[in-house]
């Protein structure tokens, strides 16, 4: 009877190894990085992610402009929002007001963040003979930056029911919509109180009076089928409105919220 050959214990200590390693490295490979968990930002909400405006009636310094005062604003709210540049305040709770209850109105939305500015007009010459009109135009923000103003002439047909010139009305539009700048992403650099200094100024197309909102990076949860982001990737924590331009630095006053860190960025609308 032949005997079994002896066991090599090299051999299988060899072969244990190799599996140790090799489960190890499975492992090794599922195991989720280490990170440091971002900590919880305290949240606000906002009105309008772009700049919204709201226009009242115009003011008829000729006493000859008649419904013109109420139909040209109304135009101009429809042309604007056809732009898609600014938001848009409804018109209907500003339509036939004197102008101190439509200044107490705009003061009300304003303390109440529901609107970025305001747009003003009056009716200045007026010529029945050539059919034309002067506007003088102006919007304003919440902290009455003028952020444009300038005069324009409009063209209308009709005697007793005067019809003012679309044409000419969507022109005015487009110069008030590229009075609002677009402007990248900027960093908050410091925080004092109650207010912030960004990064960038005019070197970025800043402008007083424009609105933005700072963002904050959120710890974010991921999908574990997909591996995609379950949840946005940052939290809105502030509302500010630029106060100050430089060359390449700007403050900003804080509207709302108080969770602002250096390196949190703003979104302007």
């Amino acid at each position: 009877m032949t005997k079994p050959p002896p066991f090599n214990t090299a051999r299988r200590s060899l072969l244990l190894l190799g599996v140790g390693l090799r489960l190890w490295g499975c492992s090794a490979v599922t195991l989720p990085p280490l990170t440091t968990p971002l900590p919880p930002r305290n949240e606000v909400q906002i009105e309008s992610y772009k700049f919204r405006v709201a226009i009242t009636d115009f003011m008829d310094q000729t006493g000859l402009a008649g419904d013109l005062i109420k139909t040209i604003p109304d135009i101009l709210t429809t042309a604007l929002f056809k732009l898609d540049r600014i938001d848009l305040y409804e018109r209907a709770p500003l339509r036939g007001l004197s102008p101190q209850d439509a200044n107490t109105k705009i003061q009300e939305l304003m303390e109440k963040r529901m609107i970025d500015g305001v747009i003003t007009g009056a009716v200045t010459r007026f010529t029945g003979t050539q059919k034309t009109l002067v506007i003088e135009l102006r919007l304003l923000s919440r902290n009455q930056a003028v952020m444009y103003a300038s005069d324009h002439t409009l063209t209308f047909q009709g005697r007793r029911v005067m019809e003012v010139n679309r044409d000419d009305v969507t022109a005015v539009a487009k110069a008030v919509s590229s009075a609002i700048p677009t402007v990248p992403d900027i960093e908050v650099a410091n925080k004092v109180m109650n207010r912030v200094t960004l990064e960038r100024g005019s070197d970025a197309g800043l402008i007083e009076g424009l609105t933005g909102y700072v963002q904050a990076r959120r710890q974010t949860i991921n999908n574990p089928e997909t591996g995609a982001a379950a949840n946005p990737a940052y939290v809105i924590v502030a509302e500010i409105v630029v106060e100050q331009v430089g060359p390449d630095s700007a403050i900003g006053r804080i509207v709302i919220g108080e969770d602002i860190t250096v390196g949190d960025t703003v979104r302007f609308k």
